[in-house]
């Protein structure tokens, strides 16, 4: 195809999964230049994490073809080029095994880069499939077969072949766990339930001289109905049904508790309404220690003298945990009076935890409680993770309603996952509230609040273009909204600044 692109005026770039550019090719002198200035060359890495949206590092992270022109860019330094990007796929595993991609200048740039980029990958496809091996062929056909019969998740494999649909990769599937029990006898794996919510419903053994050598199966999750729907019995099980057991809110405490046995003092930080102090209460609730709280953010309403007298005699308890929440509520000057108390307060090596305090993670990242209560704490953390990547634990909570709610439909019950939820756990009982007053049985995507619609839309970003945003508004937070200096600190120009926030749609 080299060939072919002479006196087109575009170069042609080849790079590893992981984004290492490992070929270039070019016969125009100008844009040789421009591409060495800009450190187009071999070595570099062009994945989004380290240079933002580009035509090799937006194809694989969305492993889809892409064309990223001029501005688009989030670079400045290529805003000169246009690129079109498409991922190649193994034939067999289907795993993105490079990107190709086709760049120019903007002013040379043609609309016929993406269909001539799109066939040389499939070209280049269709030598890696006259490459693989007999097996692979064999397992690819009755993937093939299997999927062609049913809509539901399809994987087919062997000790060292994967091949799975959409479906199957978005579950949560341990293929050599899943692989040794095929082995161990095929027919005993279907109906089985794994931990993560899958059901297998079929598997077809693949034989090859009287041995197993793979097997094709068919995997369903459970009913998105069945978690959501209400029922009057529902809340009383919930905490003795084994799968959700194994939810994120239930893990999120066993590894706080782990964390908790290491330590005798814990700084718990997290967004604002992630549910930090539930998390320490549950932590504590199987043991002997009492619970007890003393909330920063009162000590306005009780006056600074019965506020840190009343701290002073809580830490005097060796058979309580006492938690200081809302840390970063304290103006430095109690800060420091605290950070005496605590200072003078007994240590026991090698105790359980028996002080902690909860601090909103801006405050913690941006350095705003002051040094001499923050030593108080050893440099061990513990985050609270937002709703947003704990959505079982959004579906639990929707689980636990009271009889004759209105129920939610598959699109709604998808739109709740795709939400980011930036109150967290507040916003999230005000949806319960919302949705008790719904006077209907069924509650569907279209019945859902207008104000849903921007934040929803934030659901479909792609993953680095979720962090793009993220690292956006932070900068604006951190700069006081100014647009000037959030850009310097993202190193961009303010009009790239604009532009993503029109995009993200950023306030």
């Amino acid at each position: 195809m080299a060939d072919v692109l002479i006196g087109a005026n575009t170069s042609l770039l080849l790079s590893a999964p992981d984004g290492t550019l490992l070929w270039r090719w070019d016969e125009d002198s100008r844009l040789r230049s421009r591409l060495n200035r800009s450190s187009v060359v071999i070595g570099t890495r062009w994945s989004e994490d380290v240079i933002g949206t580009n035509g090799l590092g937006t194809a694989l992270e969305t492993a889809r073809a892409v064309t990223v022109n001029g501005t688009e860019h989030f670079n400045e330094a290529l805003h000169d080029f246009a690129c079109a990007g498409a991922p190649i796929r193994h034939p067999v595993t289907h795993r993105v095994t490079g990107v190709l991609s086709v760049t120019s200048l903007v002013e040379d740039a043609s609309p016929l880069m993406a269909p001539t980029l799109l066939r040389l990958a499939h070209d280049i496809e269709e030598e890696l499939y006259g490459e693989t091996s007999m097996h692979e062929r064999q397992m690819l056909r009755h993937f093939l077969a299997e999927r062609r019969r049913t809509r539901s998740a399809v994987v087919a494999l062997s000790a060292d072949v994967v091949i799975a649909n959409s479906l199957a990769t978005s579950m949560d599937l341990d293929h050599s766990a899943l692989w040794q029990q095929i082995e161990s006898g095929p027919g005993d794996i279907v109906g089985l339930e794994l931990a993560s919510g899958v059901r297998v419903t079929l598997c077809r053994p693949v034989y090859r001289g009287g041995t197993v050598v793979g097997a094709v199966v068919v995997a369903e999750e459970m009913p998105a109905d069945a978690l959501v729907r209400p029922t009057p019995t529902r809340s009383r099980d919930l905490d003795r049904d084994p799968q959700r057991q194994e939810r994120s809110w239930i893990r999120l405490v066993a590894r706080l508790r782990a964390t908790a046995a290491m330590t005798d003092r814990l700084l718990v930080f997290g967004e604002h309404g992630t549910g930090k102090r539930s998390a320490l209460r549950a932590a504590v609730a199987d043991s002997d220690l009492d619970y007890r709280e003393l909330d920063c953010a009162t000590v306005d309403e009780v006056g600074h003298e019965q506020w840190l007298a009343d701290a002073r005699a809580l830490v005097e308890h060796a058979d309580e945990l006492v938690v200081f929440a809302h840390l970063d509520a304290l103006d430095p000057g109690v800060c420091r009076a605290l950070a005496t108390i605590l200072d003078r307060a007994p240590r026991i090596d090698g105790s359980d935890l028996r002080l902690a305090a909860t601090v909103s993670a801006a405050a913690l990242h941006n350095d705003v409680l002051p040094r001499v209560v923050l030593d108080q704490f050893p440099p061990l953390t513990f985050e609270i993770p937002p709703l947003r990547k704990r959505t079982d634990d959004v579906l639990a909570r929707l689980v636990d309603q009271e009889f004759g709610m209105p129920t939610l439909s598959h699109e709604a019950i998808r739109a709740v996952q795709r939400h980011p939820w930036p109150g967290n756990h507040r916003q999230l009982e005000e949806f319960r509230r919302w949705l008790a007053r719904q006077n209907r049985p069924v509650v569907t995507a279209a019945d859902l609040p207008p104000a849903w619609l921007h934040d929803v839309a934030r659901g479909h970003l792609t993953t680095m273009q979720s962090a793009e945003s993220d690292a956006i508004a932070t900068a604006l937070r951190e700069c006081g909204g100014n647009k000037a200096a959030a850009a310097t600190a993202l190193g961009i120009s303010r009009s790239s600044l604009y532009r993503k926030m029109r995009e993200y749609r950023l306030r």
